[in-house]
């Protein structure tokens, strides 16, 4: 699983490409933008220089890699669209700059939000006009179960999520003493309405000793989304929405909000000591409901994502870090020009991707940036190690998609 340090993304379109260890082992990837060594280059001549800033996808397979390409200038960000029929667009971002997504999710009218944490809320429109959403100060108080968005109060936009109705959901934070929590909230209209999480009561324990605590990632039946309390805002909020519900990454689980806002557990945390050792790309490990997932040791690396026709959820695993390889069990398939191979060796640290199918938990994938899924599809995104570089300029950013297996 270990690289050197690039951060890239992967998507579909081509040649899909097969690595394997041994014939059980198929990881199969293809790059579908950057990795290449031409900026003004296509297909995958292609490189695309800039700092990663946001990956999503729409039900109709469009994906969008945003980057920014030049932190001197008002309009430095770029959004990267590829559609299904292979053609690509590169979009100059007006009005925002800057923003990293720590999760980015496409609309229905062909927008994309932006869940930027301290930054706030973000919407990029087709043409590439930016507004914000909801922006983020200092709370002194938790927020009412309904406000508006001009009352609305938060600290932290750390997942975001829309529906097929196009109904925008984010995973927020407050995260001072007190109140402080993790919530997830949806957008209607005007207004801001609370769907999950509440706050901390006066002198509550923050432990899973408190049913509120527990019943955040792992719920006994009837627990109602609006009843539990989550204390881990740093490890919480992502956010991915699929026709069985709203999935909600709740420190240490995940948990699915059902329609009727009761809550499913999917990773629970309940027995962490019977999962299995990783060994290859989509090998069971265990119940997904025995896993736990780390607490963090990057800064925006993660993600969660919902494959919408199919019964799978991946999400990033940021616990420690890791590295896309070309080497061992976890090796990129379909590296075949120097400049990929070029990426991949001077790759930045991300986290390890796993997948739970059926309640079963499997290993995936190691060193990415940022995970979307569409139909049939999971996308990472992976990026170059810029810490002694000069400027987003000398950085590269690859978008790369995954095969699933049938």
């Amino acid at each position: 699983m270990v690289g050197t340090g690039v951060a890239i993304a992967v998507v579909a379109g081509g040649t899909v490409y097969c690595a394997t260890s041994d014939d059980k082992t198929v990881l199969n990837v293809d790059f579908v933008l950057g990795g290449g060594s031409d900026v003004t280059g296509k297909g995958d001549q292609l490189a695309i220089k800039g700092i990663f800033s946001g990956l999503a996808t729409s039900p109709d397979n469009t994906v969008y890699l945003f980057t920014q390409e030049d932190d001197k200038s008002a309009n430095g960000m770029v959004m990267w669209r590829t559609r299904d029929s292979g053609a690509v667009e590169r979009i100059t971002v007006s009005g925002m700059d800057g923003v990293k997504a720590e999760q980015a999710a496409a609309a229905p009218d062909g927008s994309v939000y932006l869940a930027g944490g301290d930054d706030g809320l973000w919407k990029v429109r087709p043409d590439g006009k930016a507004t914000e959403v909801l922006s983020t100060r200092d709370c002194k108080k938790a927020n009412p179960r309904a406000t508006s968005i001009s009352e609305f109060c938060t600290e932290d936009v750390s997942g975001v999520a829309v529906s097929e109705d196009g109904t925008v959901y984010i995973g927020d934070s407050l995260t001072v003493t007190p109140p402080y929590g993790s919530y997830v909230h949806r957008l209607k209209g005007d207004s801001v309405e609370r769907v999950a999480g509440r706050p901390s009561k006066a002198n509550e324990s923050a432990t899973p000793s408190d049913p509120a605590v527990r019943n955040g990632f792992a719920p006994s039946a009837g627990t109602k989304a609006t009843d539990v309390f989550v204390p881990d805002h740093r490890n919480s909020g992502n956010l991915s929405f699929a026709k069985g519900g709203l999935y909600w990454r709740t420190g240490p689980g995940i948990v699915r909000i059902n329609s009727d806002g009761i809550l499913t557990p999917f990773v629970a945390s309940k027995a962490p000591d019977k999962i299995g050792d990783v060994d290859r790309p989509f090998a069971s490990v265990g119940q997904a409901l025995d896993a736990k997932i780390p607490r963090r040791v990057l800064d925006g690396a993660g993600g969660l994502a919902a494959v919408p026709d199919r019964d799978e959820v991946y999400y990033g695993d940021a616990g420690e870090k890791t590295y896309p390889a070309l080497e061992g069990d976890f090796r990129w398939g379909g590296v075949t020009s120097d400049s990929q191979k070029n990426l991949l060796e001077s790759a930045e640290a991300g986290s390890f991707v796993y997948r739970v199918a059926d309640g079963t938990l499997a290993p995936v994938i190691a060193g990415v940036q940022a995970i979307a899924a569409s139909k049939d599809s999971l996308y990472v995104a992976v990026t170059t190690d810029g810490e002694y570089r000069r400027g987003p300029e000398d950085w590269d950013t690859a978008l790369v998609r995954v095969q699933l297996p049938e």
